[in-house]
């Protein structure tokens, strides 16, 4: 892992804090991906680039990572849009829910 500091984010004029993830070329369950990560002054993720290390697609995925809620003691991005190999991509999560390790209760994301 490295930190790349300020740079600009793939999507937008905007820039913010690129941090890159590198996998092994061999073993583990990601050989080769790697992920650029661009992180905001709040710390979340506010896009990615994720580069995918073998011959499985889709081998690019440039996304925004938004509407973050707390479950509690997670926060979650549920809603990322971009593009998958140079094609239009959305993938968003609703009705979300936790269930902490030792209680009886789901606690839904808001």
């Amino acid at each position: 892992m490295t930190d790349e500091g300020m740079q600009k984010m793939p999507i937008g004029n905007a820039s913010a804090e690129r941090v890159v993830v590198k996998y092994p070329s061999e073993g583990g369950d990601s050989p080769g991906d790697t992920w650029e990560l661009y992180v905001g002054a709040d710390k979340r993720i506010e896009e990615f680039i994720f580069h995918r290390g073998g011959t499985r697609k889709p081998s690019v995925v440039i996304a925004t990572r938004a509407d973050y809620q707390k479950a509690g003691p997670l926060l979650l991005s549920t809603d990322h849009r971009g593009t998958e190999d140079g094609n239009p991509l959305r993938v968003s999560f609703s009705d979300v829910s936790v269930k902490v390790t030792g209680s009886e209760n789901w606690i839904k994301a808001q």
